[in-house]
């Protein structure tokens, strides 16, 4: 699974493209009201059926799974906020009850949906080829294969087709304007359809930018390098994590290449994990979207060097992963605090719809690596430090090939260019 990174929240200031990816015509948006996947109190749970392929609005039809939020206030301003999703391939109604108490909803009705090929939107995108028990090494081809097999056309799921989907939302549910908040994916699906639909766009927030124009694939390198270095050099400039880790950098690198070259094999609570460099550079990676985990990060490195101690190689390993803080910190990390009864509960009903495979190789593909540019990427990975370059190199040369099993049409290069507009943006 694809994880973008966090470029940064920023403020956009864009000119409208002419024309929009699809037209809204030959077929009306439908809201179908239907129970609720969880149980919060005053929630309208439904789906919004929409054509999948807009140019065929008579052929098959995507059913978007819905949910609108009232306002606390009780008294809600006219135009609601509709949240999208990062990932791409995030399911945004598992995640509802954290989003049920932001500060806009105060006053304005929240419409939650799973973007089309997510979460309990169907068709459904997601792979259990390659998930779990199901998991496979030809796992992308049998998934596509199945999807195929069941009529879903693959190249109708992207950035242009979900901002169709917002608009038609906002229409099927009878709404003049409406705000739009995403994170991470949901900031380029904000951008896009703020580019094709921006009529009906009050305001737009968008948290850790994800811009269509970057080269993800050169920038990654970059952004990966930047937040270990940043690591590093907070621990420096500090007095007491300097002198407790004062060789933290030197020595993370020389661990990476000795597990690289003689990987440790580690009994967990999660079962047998190879220990090598590579499996410690994701980790490390996911560990730094975790603030409450950062200030532990230097200690789970310096235990992880001790490659001849199980027991302190298996408290770093738990560390990085999330698993387990030191007894002495103020807060337990996110992983170990309760979550809602059906957060816990939904794999065993509904299986692993938090993140859609077949939706982000179908977004990706499309619209960014195979419209990136491969020297500037290889180049960008190559310039790393010795260590990272087979791990950065490999992050390349992964997603092109699941893009040719994959097999998306390309998109249209609207999809790699800076969206300009004047709606007001945070």
């Amino acid at each position: 699974m694809w994880r973008k990174v966090a470029l940064g929240a920023g403020l956009a200031l864009v000119l409208i493209l002419s024309g929009a990816a699809f037209a809204q015509g030959g077929y009306e948006p439908v809201f179908e009201e239907s129970d609720c996947p969880f149980d919060l109190p005053g929630v309208t749970c439904g789906f919004v059926i929409v054509p999948e392929d807009r140019t065929n609005p008579d052929g098959a039809q995507v059913q978007l799974a819905v949910a609108i939020v009232p306002a606390r206030s009780g008294n809600p301003a006219p135009d609601p906020v509709i949240y999208l999703e990062g990932g791409p391939g995030g399911a945004a109604l598992l995640g509802i009850e954290s989003l049920m108490n932001l500060p806009f909803t105060e006053d304005r009705d929240l419409i939650v949906f799973d973007q089309r090929g997510t979460g309990f939107s169907t068709p459904s995108l997601n792979c259990p080829e390659l998930e779990g028990d199901e998991e496979s090494a030809d796992g992308i081809e049998l998934c596509r294969d199945r999807l195929i097999e069941e009529g879903v056309n693959l190249d109708a799921y992207n950035s242009a087709a979900s901002a169709a989907d917002v608009a038609d939302i906002q229409t099927a549910l009878g709404y003049d304007q409406v705000n739009l908040a995403g994170v991470s994916y949901g900031t380029k699906l904000a951008l896009t359809t703020m580019r094709d639909y921006p009529d009906g766009i009050r305001s737009v927030i968008i948290d850790s930018v994800y811009p269509p124009e970057i080269n993800d694939l050169a920038l990654t390198p970059v952004a990966f390098v930047d937040a270990f270095q940043m690591l590093f050099e907070r621990c420096a400039v500090d007095d007491s994590c300097n002198d407790a880790f004062p060789d933290l950098e030197a020595g993370f690198y020389d661990t990476v290449t000795a597990l690289n070259d003689a990987p440790i094999y580690l009994e967990t609570d999660d079962g047998e994990v190879e220990l090598s460099g590579d499996e410690i550079l994701s980790k490390l990676f996911l560990a730094l979207y975790d603030s409450t985990l950062i200030p532990y990060l230097p200690y789970a490195l310096d235990l992880l060097s001790y490659l001849d101690d199980e027991d302190a190689l298996l408290e770093g390993y738990d560390i990085l992963s999330g698993a387990y803080i030191p007894e002495d910190a103020s807060e337990p990390p996110p992983s170990a605090v309760d979550e809602s009864e059906f957060v816990q509960n939904y794999m065993e009903e509904y299986g692993e719809i938090d993140d859609s495979e077949g939706q982000a190789y179908s977004v990706d593909c499309a619209e960014e690596y195979q419209l990136d540019d491969l020297d500037e990427a290889y180049a960008s990975a190559e310039g790393a430090p010795e260590p990272l370059i087979g791990y950065l190199t490999g992050g390349i040369d992964g997603p092109v090939g699941d893009c040719q099993t994959w097999g998306v049409q390309t998109a249209d290069p609207v999809e790699a260019e800076r969206v300009e507009s004047d709606i007001p943006t945070l």
